[in-house]
């Protein structure tokens, strides 16, 4: 009897396999991260990472004695660290919180998000104000100024606000997203760095005052711009929106300076608030409060969202 081709190369590809041992490759390990209370929540892998600048390592000034609560000028050494070249986005958020393992119960509207939107497990994380909550939430997706919707099952950007940076997001919110990416938040040392240069600018674009082309500030709340919407108020190196937009949070306790990583204000654990940094776009934001030094005046809560705080994310370079 004649055996059919397709039969036979089937038992010689059976055959091959059941010989051979076919190896795998093991996943590249993960960056050390602020918590790794990411790792206990998240469902998928993250996407790509954004676009970062490189900021080269150096001794760099920090600390103005015309910021309102008098920081003493000194020098800080930093390694070398990447840093986004814009803020987090509400639709990046809104994948991150797509990764998460959450079934929204039904659709909602942005800034409308309530308790039975959501299956039980989820509230402590998207909503404030949870009774028994341990933990603060990730976001505050029930307040008006949140432009993250339920839609299909889905989270999802408000329409128009896709690109705008997001609001609301509690510090742990950031830490975790940036966690997610395989980054992490980037220090109040390595942020005015960013912003400030070696060459040590009043603003990030230099020492012009700030104007409407440069930066989002004086506006009504939640009136927020595209990121990268303004690039005459990027730094040199191309990083948009370190003034004006939304306020960022970044890893570190707001304590007095000197700058000393070693003091605690690095930890991650510990209870206090951290140090937002940039300016905002609501309408006190004052031009003082949008120079590269100004670290006072801003909301910084941790367990809260804000409707005037975002963040971006950096990495420890290579």
């Amino acid at each position: 009897m004649k055996i059919p081709l397709a039969i036979v190369v089937y038992g010689i590809f059976v055959a091959i396999l059941s010989g051979c041992t076919i190896p795998v490759q093991p996943p590249p390990p993960t960056q050390a991260t602020p918590t790794q209370a990411a790792a206990t929540i998240v469902a998928a892998k993250p996407p790509p990472a954004p676009t970062m600048v490189r900021i080269p390592a150096g001794a760099y000034t920090i600390g103005s004695t015309q910021a309102d609560d008098t920081e003493p000028v000194h020098q800080v050494t930093l390694a070398a660290f990447n840093i986004d070249r814009y803020e987090v986005t509400n639709a990046q958020f809104a994948e991150f919180l797509n990764a998460l393992n959450i079934q929204p119960l039904r659709d909602a509207a942005a800034g409308a998000v309530r308790s039975d939107d959501l299956p039980a497990t989820a509230l402590s994380l998207l909503l404030e104000g949870v009774e028994g909550s341990q933990q603060s939430p990730l976001i505050a997706l029930d307040d008006e100024h949140a432009r993250i919707a339920i839609q299909a099952g889905r989270f999802v950007a408000q329409p128009g606000y896709e690109n705008h940076p997001v609001t609301e997001s509690t510090w742990r919110g950031a830490v975790e997203y940036c966690a997610w990416r395989g980054a992490r938040l980037p220090t109040e040392a390595e942020w005015e760095a960013a912003a400030r240069g070696v060459d040590g600018r009043v603003y990030p674009w230099g020492d012009e005052l700030p104007t409407p082309e440069r930066a989002v500030y004086g506006r009504g709340s939640g009136a927020t711009a595209p990121v990268g919407a303004h690039p005459d108020g990027a730094t040199p190196a191309g990083i948009a929106d370190l003034a004006g937009n939304v306020a960022e949070w970044t890893s570190t306790l707001y304590q007095p300076y000197p700058y000393d990583p070693a003091d605690g204000r690095e930890a991650p654990e510990t209870e206090g608030e951290r140090v937002t940094r940039g300016g905002d776009h609501v309408f006190d934001s004052a031009p003082e409060q949008l120079t590269t030094f100004f670290r006072g005046g801003f909301s910084r809560a941790p367990d809260r969202g804000h409707r005037h705080i975002g963040f971006r994310c950096a990495q420890t370079a290579p």
